[in-house]
């Protein structure tokens, strides 16, 4: 007691000290972090966004040069001359030569990334194509064909799946080849693989930052490209109404994939491309939930958005290593600043020390000790104080120990009393006061807790009714003294019987007695019925009026059951009242069961 007492002063004091010396350090790094974390987070904002808009631009200008290009290419001479022939005119004629010699060197510009070039007539048909294979194929449904045609204007189209080749994504370039009076004739379409954009997407990460990713999404928030997770691409960030989903199906924009599986679920990423947001701070689940820095970025010519995106934690990643010397310079000071005031305690607490032993003595029963005054200040002071205390107590001690010693015998007479009265009055409520053994109400109460205890545990009771034969005639003949002495020897023989402190021999009423049986089952509460009888027997009490035998008989009927909640405990004394009635109408002196 007395170290817990003068411990707590000790860590007050460290507490005090600590407070003191490590609050104004904690807040000067509280603040001190958050204005890391802020600066941090701005810059790495500037250099995503940096790389986000730099992407754009990139992109915006290949689209942008290839447009310009193919609507130059449209204007060669040869194209035109070719398309104005009619279909039976075109095969192996000179314009045929120049045009299939056009379109290869056009395509010879970038044999890497450019698929083929084709001409379209007004139908939609391709009459002529560097990929052979393509030519006569009907191509009039494809936008590329149509945007030219309805707008007039060079087009670009989304990028798309091939139908024919695994993992081959294409861009379509279109422009309309006019005469010289301006007169439309078709269509040149240049394709490309689209891999090229998605190289431009990718080839700025470095630049954004440490462990940064890009991503590329369409105007239906597609996954054309993505730096990290390539298994992303051409899946939608939320899942898309069927309609659109089947829409881009058909037109190669999406696999034909369960609609489960073409799509994640970053449902604040789509909130902030709907707001037109350039910044926001999320989590994508696609890449492992961690916390993303993400600046968005909005392409001129297409729809679509390129985001850079770099894990927060990257980007205060130097917020942590502060965070590491703060707590190492914490861990300096709270050291010094502990030993001080430890030093300080002790010396405060010395003399406290000395007078806590003293009361701790005094407490533990050394009435006589007294302590030693030396000094005039506060604690001398509290050690006069105690002196005067103590004597006080020891005197006013010894008077109340001798009070307390007589009232102890007192109390000792009244619990002795007390508790004969209480047995007497156990006897009394729960003992029958002509036979000795438990009466109805003992019998009543414990089969209620025997049936609540074996329906959890599911074990069997027993029960036994029994009942003396004739007992009316033994009553009239040998007068009710009589009957009374034969009821107490019956009770008695009964009780002599049954072998376990939990098997209860009762007084039901009259001349009838019950035994209950816990945990025994039906075999066994025979065994303890056929020892009754035959005790009963062997006391050969006469009954000469008796017209079953000379001697006094019993008529007794067994039941057991296995107590459930669904069943009340009468069952019990029903079923084994109807047994000893089975027993007596078969002529009594023996037992049934039910």
């Amino acid at each position: 007691m007395q170290h817990s007492l003068l411990g707590g002063i000790r860590t007050k004091l460290i507490a005090w000290f600590l407070i003191v010396a490590l609050i104004p350090l904690l807040l000067l790094a509280f603040i001190n972090k958050h204005t890391t974390e802020k600066a941090l987070t701005d810059n790495a904002r500037q250099a995503l966004s940096a790389a986000a808009n730099e992407t754009t631009n990139r992109i915006d200008a290949f689209i942008d040069g290839n447009l310009n290009a193919v609507r130059v290419e449209a204007l060669l001479p040869g194209l035109a001359r070719y398309l104005s022939l009619t279909p039976k005119q075109r095969d192996h004629s000179p314009e045929m030569q120049l045009a299939t010699e056009t379109l290869i060197r056009l395509s010879r510009k970038d044999m890497l990334n450019i698929l083929s070039y084709a001409l379209l007539d007004l139908n939609g048909k391709n009459v002529l194509d560097t990929h052979t294979l393509d030519i006569i194929k009907d191509e009039s449904v494809e936008d590329y064909f149509e945007n030219p045609l309805q707008t007039g204007l060079s087009f670009v189209s989304s990028m798309k799946r091939s139908p024919i080749i695994p993992d081959l994504v294409t861009l379509f370039f279109s422009s309309l080849v006019r005469n010289a009076k301006g007169d439309i004739l078709g269509v040149l379409r240049v394709s490309y693989d689209a891999t090229v954009v998605q190289q431009l997407v990718t080839r700025q990460t470095e630049r954004a930052g440490a462990k940064s990713f890009a991503i590329l999404l369409d105007e239906n928030n597609i996954y054309l490209a993505h730096s990290t997770a390539p298994k992303l691409l051409f899946k939608s960030i939320v899942p898309l109404p069927l309609d659109v989903v089947t829409r881009l199906q058909r037109e190669g924009r999406l696999p034909n994939s369960p609609v489960k599986q073409l799509a994640t679920n970053e449902s604040k990423l789509k909130q902030a491309l709907d707001n037109k947001q350039l910044y926001l701070i999320a989590s994508l689940s696609a890449t492992g939930n961690q916390v993303n820095l993400i600046a968005i970025a909005r392409l001129k010519y297409k729809p679509w958005s390129v985001l850079f995106a770099q894990p927060l934690a990257v980007a205060l990643a130097p917020v942590e290593k502060q965070i590491r010397d703060a707590i190492f310079l914490f861990a300096i000071i709270a050291s010094v600043v502990t030993i001080i005031a430890f030093a300080i305690g002790q010396l405060l607490t010395m003399p406290i020390i000395y007078l806590t032993n003293i009361v701790f003595q005094f407490t533990a029963g050394n009435l006589d000790i007294r302590a030693k005054i030396s000094s005039k200040d506060e604690i001398g002071q509290l050690a006069k104080s105690f002196n005067n205390m103590a004597l006080q107590l020891q005197t006013s001690f010894e008077t109340l120990e001798k009070r307390v010693q007589e009232r102890t015998a007192e109390l000792l007479i009244a619990k002795e009393k007390a508790e004969d009265a209480n047995q007497k009055l156990e006897q009394l409520v729960n003992v029958d006061g002509l036979t000795q053994v438990a009466n109805r109400r003992c019998f009543d109460g414990r089969l209620q807790a025997e049936w609540k205890r074996l329906a959890r545990e599911q074990q069997p009771l027993s029960l036994i009714f029994f009942d003396v034969d004739k007992f009316k005639s033994y009553n009239d003949y040998y007068g009710h003294v009589g009957g009374d002495h034969c009821l107490i020897r019956i009770a008695q023989t009964a009780q002599q019987m049954v072998r376990y402190p939990t098997d209860l021999v009762a007084r039901y009423g009259g001349e009838e007695f019950s035994v209950l049986l816990p945990n025994t089952d039906l075999v066994g509460a025979i065994k303890v019925a056929q020892r009754i009888q035959q005790a009963i027997h062997d006391q050969a009490i006469p009954h000469t009026q008796s017209d079953i035998r000379d001697i006094v008989t019993v008529s007794l009927g067994i039941t057991s059951i296995i107590p459930t909640c669904d069943i009340k405990p009468d069952t019990l004394i029903i079923s084994a009242d109807k047994a000893m009635y089975n027993a007596k109408q078969k002529g009594r002196d023996r037992y049934c069961t039910d």
